[in-house]
Parts: structure tokens; C-alpha cells; sequence
């Protein structure tokens, strides 16, 4: 059975971290919402600090995702391993000329299907959590890749994706994607209040004045000593008309 891909929306924001200010460096963080008929998508990247190009891999991979969805997902929810070579795929496309191991990058991947499922994607740190039963899930735990950094891009390993397809649930499901500057600071008991802080006190606000607030939010992250670019992005599937609408173009932060 489909469901109305109009039940579903997302928002989010990134910023550039405060050590990347002081050196004049862009945000190399990006993430990327959109909807079509297979449903709704939404991407979080982070691109590895030490590649040169690490920012360019973020914002290619946000897109070689969409498409890779447009092309494998638009009626059945696909097989993960297609999607995630589809998606590397094409982002190496993007990518070309250029060596990919110079754009290195994570990547943190909802996608609400038409078919009412959620297919999540996770390769390198971040986090995804998700509601689950009137639970809140970390999709990978923290020690889930043990010493090893894993990203898109590598030249000496395959890409380890953690994937779950989470069945439909009648009540909606909100998914949260964060990339570590954000994820490194919160404590697992933290998460649900900040998913109800932003559902309910940013997702029913206009779409301009919302990314505003939560830029001007990530900013002023409490964390002492935090340096990290932070971007976080929250999913949902809902029938409830208690939302704001999505945001339509993902704007990655004021350095764009």
C-alpha cells in the first residue's frame, strides 16, 4: 500500500565549526532533504577533515544519493547493497576527474519509502536515532565501527554500511541525523529531549524563520572547548497535522 508521501517532512541546518572559522575554512559538513514518488529522503555527510576535498564529497554525496534513489527506489523499497553502490556510483561520477580518496566522506542516509518503510544507511561516525514503539533507537552504537574510520571514498577497503529497514508504523516515526560534532557531545539519555525540543519547538515554525533559529542554535553549542562543524536534520512520517511544512531545498549554512 503506498502511503501519501505528503505525511512525511523533514528540516535541518549545518554550520561551520568554530576551528574552521578561525582558519578561514568552509564548512565541510553538508546534508541534503528531498521528496519524489518514491517518498522522501533525507542525507547527512561530513567530509573527512583530512582530505582536500572533503567538502566537495559531502555536498556530491547528498546529491549522487537522490539520484541513486530517483533510480533504484521509486516504486519497491530496494535491496540496500544496490541502493549503496548505486549511491557510490554515481558519486563517483560526480566526482570525476577527481581521485574519490581526495573527497572522503560519511555518510547518514533516511529514506522514508512510498511503501510506508524506512530504509536506513549509516557508513562512518555520526548518528542516526529513530523512534521505535514509543522508544528512542541509536541506529549504531557508539562503539559500532570500533577503532576503524570508515567513509566513502577509501582506497584500501570496501565501504562497511550499517543498513535497517524499519517496518511501517501506523502512528509515524521521527529519525534524527547528526554528524559528530554534534553526536560527540550528547549523552544517549539526551536524545529524546532534544528530538522533542525539535519537534515541537521548530518544526511548526515557517521554514526560513526555523533554520535561523536552529543555525543561531548550533552556534551557540554549550559544549566548552567544542570545534567541530555541526549539522543535524530531523525525518518524520506522520499522519498528525501538527508539523510545519518541509524544508524544499536543503541550505547548508550561512558559508553556504
Amino acid at each position: 500500500m503506498a502511503v501519501d508521501r505528503r505525511n512525511a517532512g523533514w528540516f535541518g541546518a549545518s554550520v561551520c565549526g568554530p576551528a574552521h572559522r578561525r582558519t578561514g575554512t568552509s564548512n565541510q559538513d553538508a546534508w541534503r532533504g528531498t521528496r519524489g514518488k518514491f517518498g522522501s529522503l533525507v542525507v547527512v555527510a561530513d567530509g573527512m577533515g583530512s582530505r582536500p576535498h572533503a567538502r566537495l564529497g559531502a555536498q556530491k554525496v547528498c546529491r549522487a544519493a537522490h539520484r541513486a534513489v530517483v533510480e533504484v527506489a521509486t516504486e519497491d523499497m530496494p535491496d540496500p547493497e544496490l541502493l549503496t553502490r548505486r549511491l557510490e556510483a554515481r558519486w563517483r561520477e560526480a566526482l570525476a576527474p577527481l581521485d574519490a580518496a581526495q573527497a572522503a566522506t560519511t555518510v547518514l542516509l533516511s529514506l522514508a519509502h512510498r511503501s510506508g518503510e524506512v530504509l536506513l544507511c549509516q557508513l562512518g561516525d555520526g548518528l542516526i536515532a529513530f523512534t521505535e514503539g514509543g522508544r528512542l533507537e541509536v541506529f549504531v552504537p557508539a562503539d559500532g565501527f570500533g577503532n576503524e574510520t570508515e567513509a566513502l571514498g577509501l582506497a584500501d577497503r570496501r565501504p562497511q554500511w550499517h543498513v535497517r529497514r524499519l517496518p511501517l508504523l501506523s502512528g509515524g516515526r521521527q529519525m534524527l541525523l547528526a554528524t559528530d560534532g554534534v553526536s560527540a557531545d550528547l549523552l544517549p539519555g539526551a536524545l529524546p529531549g532534544l528530538i522533542d525540543h525539535l519537534s515541537q519547538d521548530f518544526a511548526p515554525l515557517a521554514p526560513r524563520t526555523r533554520h535561523g533559529r536552529l543555525c543561531a542554535q548550533l552556534r551557540a553549542w554549550p559544549t566548552p572547548g567544542h570545534f567541530d562543524d555541526k549539522t543535524l536534520a530531523l525525518h518524520w512520517t506522520t499522519r498528525e497535522e501538527n508539523h510545519g511544512a518541509a524544508d524544499d531545498t536543503a541550505a547548508q549554512s550561512e558559508d553556504g
